[in-house]
């Protein structure tokens, strides 16, 4: 049965009682020998009587990389451009203060996107589609197909992750976002056994493939598990990239008999914070069971258990006798979700403290993801000298951090529902540790313009590695990949195809830049990300789209998409019996929803209030350095002297508080000192903002921060004028970066008032 309804009376509303504008998402996927090619269309519609903006965070693959982009208005297609990330995001919001409807898609990094859909008028739909595409990544005989559908709650601040306030992702009682899902196996894909342990599914055999049909809500990701008879052999293809040629190799290696590892210290570190509540610390039991099972003689280990603070069950390292096992298991017996927070980088450091130079150190680590990570996370991971390999477990964990944080350190990822074979993946690993990963390096035919990855990889038995290469006329002959590791040498041949895709600028040249730019934050990885088309964290999708009427509309009101509760998070509801999480009982993660979800849930006894305690933290209290740094934000300081300035910023405050609308789009639309001048910002005043523009701060942030400072300051003439709000709309899309000015420009800037 369809989870869809138009009817009036079953338009979903959030819990302040306005009508929620995402009404539902459609996903087509294709799988085929080499690829997965996924569509996803999202369809907004404004049900109220005035111009809405739509903010909806959403998870999609880590290694997806975004191709294409249309937006449907009122039934005509429109495709935008992409474009580097400050410039789509201040043309963005030109465009929605001006009155003109404008969509924009941003990469906020590790597998959060955020969709900014602004001036969507009374009655209109909107429909945005992109697409995404991927390599097949095999390990062993198992390809495992992941859709993201919804976000957990995470610990810490979305700031910390550069994540801004109107765009982080939050859950809400009321959200039942429904989403349907149609997978197609072509080719040779279409012999291959397939599960689903997260959702009920309809199979359907056509004559060219095989289809997968979900219809549901997006409460848990899907996951499909597609198993072949025998290790994936070797694939190529080749495209075109203007005047030359992109070739890609991926490389499933069967090296199971490569040389016996040495000893190694191994960490196990155990997420118990309150979010692991239910499914994900039941997985968590059956991980850690699995993994005692398997540590050897020669192994020395060490568990370390954390939620708001780390705990090693042992002061160091200790070997694998029968006394530290039987601590182990025993700890094992009394495992639970009763820690808090979900500080995971005080675990990862006490982990780093024990690193002996010289010998291998691996972690294991077991976890939900649900944290924003602070700056320089996966800086001290890589620097740490252990490789990482992450379980992630439960209904929705952040891939996105968790196959980062080891493919930085080179280990590899694990994801596990509460369906799934827990020793499965397991073995996996260990078979990952136990045995060498080896350098690779790959030979091409003729001479490349590039290759990707440009130093020799380290490969893993039956894991999926691709390589790409660029040449400036089409390739002919065979990649040869060899590796070795002691004694023992592998190679694998794969020859190139002789047809091309020859689009201009094909999907395959755009997925090897997209892996050449990530992780980069250069000029010179923006414009090849512009160049391709592609979004990334330095680059964002824009359309703008010119409205008729737009001198009648005054600034949209701000929706912003809810999340629905994970199934199985915290405790609430379960993946299991693979039920819909719109049937358990769900809680507000906006600190307003607090008490309303406490108490709610007193009658169910103490321990439900205490899971939704633990789930629904307080932010952490942040130390003084933190609090005000060498570059401090406006915001940050005290306005109590602004009346210091007299009636010269007074007056002219009040004659901003008499324009009409007008008059406020016109002066908004420049953004400039100049502007303010025309209105009557006195001379001295506009030198000491242009000093403060000649110390590198840009013009437009400038205009915000002052008007914002002149507001704060003259809230009598200001306060409830039409100007108002566009000042505080544009000063909350400043990003912090652009909030905290260099000390001297500061200092230039506080001398005004």
């Amino acid at each position: 049965m369809s989870r869809y309804n138009d009817e009036e009376g079953a338009i979903l509303r959030s819990t302040d009682g306005r009508p929620v504008p995402l009404s539902g998402t459609a996903v087509r996927c294709t799988i085929d020998d080499v690829f997965t090619r996924v569509v996803v269309t999202q369809d907004y519609e404004n049900r109220e009587k005035k111009n809405i903006e739509a903010v909806y965070a959403f998870p999609l693959p880590l290694d997806g990389v975004l191709l294409d982009f249309t937006v449907t208005i009122d039934g005509k297609v429109r495709r935008g451009a992409v474009l580097k990330k400050k410039a789509a995001r201040e043309q963005y919001e030109d465009a929605v203060e001006q009155g003109d409807t404008a969509a924009m898609l941003e990469d906020m990094g590790d597998g959060l996107y955020s969709m900014n859909v602004g001036n969507i008028l009374a009655g209109q739909k909107i429909g945005i589609s992109f697409s995404y595409m991927q390599f097949n990544i095999w390990n062993g005989t198992l390809l495992r197909f992941f859709l993201p559908t919804v976000i957990a709650p995470k610990y810490g601040s979305p700031s910390r992750a550069g994540i801004e306030d109107h765009q982080a992702p939050f859950t809400s009682p009321a959200a039942k976002n429904a989403f349907k899902c149609a997978v197609s196996l072509t080719g040779g894909m279409r012999g291959c056994a397939v599960s689903c342990p997260t959702h009920r599914v309809e199979r359907a055999e056509f004559e060219d493939c095989v289809r997968f049909e979900v219809d549901a809500f997006a409460d848990r990701d899907l996951v499909l598990e597609i198993r072949s008879s025998g290790m994936a052999v070797p694939r190529a293809c080749v495209g075109r990239d203007g005047d030359g040629y992109v070739a890609a190799v991926a490389v499933t290696p069967d090296i199971e008999g490569a040389a016996q590892r040495e000893p190694r210290d191994l960490d196990i570190i155990i997420d118990c914070s309150g979010s692991m509540v239910g499914d994900s610390i039941s997985q968590a039991r059956a991980a850690l069971k699995q993994i005692l099972a398997r540590l050897e003689d020669r192994d020395s280990f060490n568990v370390i258990r954390f939620g708001n603070f780390a705990m090693p069950l042992f002061t160091k390292h200790m070997p694998c006798g029968a006394d530290p096992l039987g601590k182990a298991h025993k700890l094992l017996e009394k495992l639970e979700a009763d820690m808090g927070g979900t500080n995971l980088e005080d675990a990862l450091q006490k982990a780093y403290a024990t690193h002996t130079p010289g010998r291998r150190h691996d972690i294991l680590l077991v976890t939900d993801g649900e944290v924003y990570e602070g700056a320089g996370f996966h800086d001290k991971a890589k620097k740490s000298g252990c490789r990482i390999f992450c379980v992630g477990v439960g209904s929705a964990v952040s891939e996105g951090l968790l196959k980062r944080l080891s493919q930085e350190t080179g280990g590899m990822a694990e994801f596990v529902t509460p369906n799934e074979d827990m020793a499965e993946k397991i073995l996996r690993h260990f078979q990952r540790m136990g045995l060498s990963s080896l350098e690779a390096a790959a030979a091409w035919p003729g001479r490349p313009d590039w290759v990707w990855p440009k130093k020799a990889p380290r490969i893993f038995h039956g894991d999926t590695a691709v390589f790409f290469a660029r040449f400036a006329q089409k390739p002919c002959g065979s990649m040869k990949l060899a590796a070795s590791a002691g004694e023992d040498a592998f190679s694998w041949e794969c020859p190139l195809p002789g047809s091309a895709d020859e689009t201009v600028i094909s999907d395959v040249a755009r997925m090897a830049v997209r892996k050449r730019v990530a992780g980069r934050e250069d000029d010179a990885a923006a414009d090849l990300a512009v160049k391709y088309g592609l979004v990334t964290p330095l680059t964002n999708y824009l359309l703008v789209e010119e409205n008729e009427n737009k001198d009648a509309l005054g600034l949209p009101e701000l929706r912003a998409v809810p999340q629905m509760m994970a199934a199985g998070y915290g405790g609430f509801g379960t993946v299991c019996g693979r039920c819909s999480a719109a049937e358990a009982v769900f809680f507000s993660t906006r600190p307003d929803g607090i008490r309303e979800s406490v108490s709610f849930l007193k009658d169910l006894g103490s321990l439900a209030a205490d899971a939704v305690k633990n789930v629904v933290r307080k932010p952490r209290k942040r130390a003084k350095s933190e609090e005000r740094c060498a570059c401090e934000s406006l915001d940050e300081k005290p306005s109590a002297n602004m009346s210091d300035a007299g009636s010269t910023f007074s007056a002219f405050a009040q004659k901003l508080a008499a324009l009409d609308a007008a008059g406020v789009k016109a002066l908004f639309g420049k953004k400039t000192v100049a502007a303010l001048e025309a209105l009557g910002l006195e001379e001295d005043a506009a030198s000491a903002l242009r000093e403060v523009i000649a110390e590198g701060v840009g013009e437009r942030v400038v205009f915000i921060l002052f008007l914002k400072r002149l507001l704060d300051g003259f809230p009598d003439e200001l306060s409830g004028s039409v100007i108002a709000a566009y000042i505080a709309r544009s000063h909350g899309r400043l990003s912090a970066a652009e909030k905290n000015l260099p000390r001297k420009a500061r200092d230039l800037f506080d001398g005004l008032f």
